[in-house]
Order: structure tokens, then sequence, then C-alpha cells
């Protein structure tokens, strides 16, 4: 028989199944990290809070009066924004942006965006081979990464 405290873990590993290694453990630190500004016992709306406005200062910045970006995934090749717009979206579909780490203006996240900025890198081969076989935005069901940066994750930089 397990115990509740098995029972938690269990849950948690759930929650992290599909994820990489570093990405578990980059949360335990965060975790650990604001843990300790918390009383016991743990308050999820306080945390919720804590959480939200962090986030806040860190990942979204204006992009005009009508809208504003934030950070929606990133790896070490390329950051990804979602624009979000006070305008209504008719035709649907997110507004997706990316920089490199040699490119630091955003281009909208389209095929043969991503296709210019690799041309003569390193990646092209990989990106060339990925947008073939795969949409430009495939998700990952299990982790709702984008597949390409999964894959570039998993690129060694050297």
């Amino acid at each position: 028989m397990i115990t509740h405290q098995d029972q938690i873990i269990q849950n948690l590993f759930k929650q992290v199944n599909g994820m990489e290694k570093i990405e578990v453990y980059d949360i335990l630190l965060k975790i650990e990290t604001m843990l300790r500004d918390f009383k016991s016992p743990i308050q999820y709306e306080e945390i919720k809070k804590q959480i939200e406005n962090i986030s806040i200062k860190t990942n979204i910045s204006a992009v005009d009066s009508y809208g504003y970006c934030y950070l929606h995934d990133h790896c070490q090749y390329m950051k990804v924004y979602k624009i979000k717009t006070l305008l209504p979206n008719f035709l649907g579909g997110e507004y997706l942006y990316f920089i490199t780490p040699w490119q630091l203006k955003l281009m909208e996240y389209t095929k043969d965006n991503l296709k210019d900025i690799f041309k003569g890198n390193h990646l092209q081969a990989v990106i060339d081979v990925f947008l073939e076989v795969n949409k430009v935005k495939s998700k990952n069901p299990v982790t709702g990464r984008l597949r390409l940066l999964e894959l570039l994750d998993q690129i060694d930089p050297d």
C-alpha cells in the first residue's frame, strides 16, 4: 500500500510525463525557491497569484497601444513570442513571432521565414527536413511545446 505522500509524488510525475529531465529539475528548483517565501500550510491561491505576478513582470511587453507579446516557448536557437491584440481576431489562429541569437528582429513564425533565417546556417538541413514533414506550428500533444523547438533542444550547440 502506498502512502499519501507517494500518491502525491505519482500525481506530480503524471504532470511532467514526457518532459526532459532538465526541465523538471528547473521546475523543482523554482518550487523550492518559492517555498521559502510562503508560510505553512501552503495556500494555492497565494502561490498562483505570485506566479502570475512574476510571469507578467518577466514575460510580457507592449507591442503598441493595441496589444502585447509574451514569451511562448524557447530553446537555445530561438525564442517564440505570442502576440495578443485588443482588436478582435476574425481569422483565428495564433500570432506567433520569433527571434534567433543572430536575428533579433521579431519575425512572423512562418515556414518561409524560418527557412530564410536558417539559410546558410548549420541547422538549415534540420529545419528543411522538419518543415517538409511537419506543419510549422505543430505541437507535441503531451507537452504542448512546438515540435520544432523540441527538436532544436536535442541538438548540441557545439
